[in-house]
């Protein structure tokens, strides 16, 4: 009987190692295959860059996107016309008010030097008479009103010199339409206003790619970080400076100045002068920016392994849309990387440095 008792309770402990093992495998599966498809990853990871014509393609399983959370979206054909929106900034015009100050004190000594000149001539008129009317007056008093004559008519030319070269210093630095503030006192109220603090002198930063403002076009610019109503500004010129805060070209416009300051920097939105434009809208998230530049990763084809290709491809950032950033001559039925665009540039990268180290 005892026998009996122990058979069977080595019986059973047999059978509960059996399930146990069994209940292992079986739940130690999902775990197993987990593990396999991780070292499947890290291995397909040695070669998920590669190069093709000089061009960098990184290729990625399905699974890799998901877990890595890299989606894409498909990008429409969009006709635009539309607000070209940049960045401005206040600038001082003390030295055109010193160069009209200047102009005005040089104009005066001109014209009290000719109101002398003319009656400095009279005189050499009458000393020269006396002295031909048997010597009443010396000779050397008529050489002196003649010298005098003389200085009057130098110190006028230099004057007049002196305001040519103002004038052309001001045309270098200003550009002509700004260098008539110091010469023409009638000019429009908008120019007319700077000098007297009415209105203040704004340089805009506008892309290469805009056409020169017509005259008397408007924009509309509001203080950086500032919730004001736009302020309407007046182009007056192309500007003969650039912006080292800002890019493209650049020009002059005049605002009202009350709500503006020197030095203040500007929201500038402006429309475009040009016709409609055919191209894509670049999503903000689909950007990232190498080496000072604007990239965004598109998808290609799909590889023999089943893999999506990816590739990097430079974008303008010229002109920049609610939603992004609008752009010509790509495919209109593009599809890009709206999420994990950075992992796919590191990605990008660390494979290019481990290159660099196995050399």
């Amino acid at each position: 009987m005892k026998n009996h008792k122990t058979t069977l309770i080595i019986g059973l402990q047999a059978l509960l190692i059996v399930v146990l093992f069994w209940m292992l495998i079986f739940y130690g599966k999902d775990e197993y295959e987990t593990y396999q498809t991780t070292q499947k990853e890290e291995i397909d990871g040695l070669n998920r860059v590669s190069e093709k014509e000089g061009v960098n393609i990184v290729s990625l399983s399905s699974a890799v996107q998901k877990n890595s959370g890299i989606s894409t979206a498909k990008v429409s054909e969009t006709s635009f016309k539309g607000e070209v929106k940049s960045f401005g900034n206040v600038v001082s015009i003390d030295a055109l008010i010193e160069a009209k100050a200047h102009y005005l004190s040089l104009k005066t000594e001109i014209d009290n030097g000719r109101a002398a000149s003319d009656q400095n001539l009279k005189q050499y008129q009458r000393l020269k008479t006396l002295n031909m009317d048997d010597k009443n007056v010396s000779d050397l008093a008529v050489q002196e009103a003649l010298a005098t004559i003389n200085a009057d008519k130098a110190k006028m030319t230099s004057n007049a010199l002196q305001i040519k070269n103002l004038q052309s210093s001001m045309q270098l630095q200003w550009g002509a339409v700004l260098a008539q503030l110091i010469l023409n006192d009638k000019l429009p109220p908008h120019v007319a206003g700077l000098l007297n603090r009415n209105h203040a002198l704004v340089q805009v930063s506008l892309p290469f790619s805009t056409a020169t403002p017509k005259a008397n076009s408007t924009i509309n610019i509001t203080p950086l970080n500032e919730s004001l109503s736009p302020i309407k500004a007046i182009y007056i010129s192309a500007a003969a400076q650039t912006d080292s805060h800002g890019f493209g070209k650049t020009f002059y416009y005049s605002a009202p100045a009350e709500q503006l300051r020197i030095g203040m920097r500007v929201n500038v939105e402006a429309t475009s002068s040009a016709q409609n434009a055919n191209g894509i809208i670049i999503p903000s998230s689909a950007v990232v920016w190498y080496a000072g530049k604007p990239w965004a990763y598109f998808k290609q084809s799909v590889n023999k392994n089943g893999q999506d290709l990816f590739v990097r491809k430079p974008i303008s950032a010229d002109t920049e849309v609610d939603s992004g950033w609008f752009n010509q001559g790509l495919n209109n039925e593009s599809e890009v990387v709206v999420n994990g665009a950075q992992l796919l540039l590191s990605e990008e990268f660390k494979s290019l440095i481990k290159n660099e180290n196995e050399d």
